[in-house]
């Protein structure tokens, strides 16, 4: 299944490009994507984890919902899905 993957400041400057598409099995998750990136791009792991597990310095969403609100590295991923990944939001 094809899967998009947006990158925005930070983790666009370590992947090298604003949008990469990967094709992954049907049972792919998030972790199974980020697995694939951090092969060929190492220093997205500085940007993505904290102690093993996501990190708070970059926000992801799949399909413009928060993977905390899913099943963070577990989340289950669709064909056509979106990930976007950019620094987190602040408001006041």
């Amino acid at each position: 299944m094809l899967v998009v993957f947006r990158a925005y400041g930070p983790v666009r400057d370590a992947v090298g490009a604003k949008t990469v598409e990967r094709e992954l099995p049907p049972d792919a998750t998030l972790e199974d994507l980020l697995a694939e990136l951090l092969a060929e791009h190492p220093d997205l792991a500085d940007l993505l984890y904290a102690d093993g597990d996501l990190g708070d310095a970059v926000s992801l969403t799949v399909d413009g919902v928060s993977v905390s609100r899913l099943d963070g590295l577990e989340t289950t991923l669709s064909p056509g899905d979106e990930v976007r990944a950019a620094p987190p939001i602040h408001g006041g």
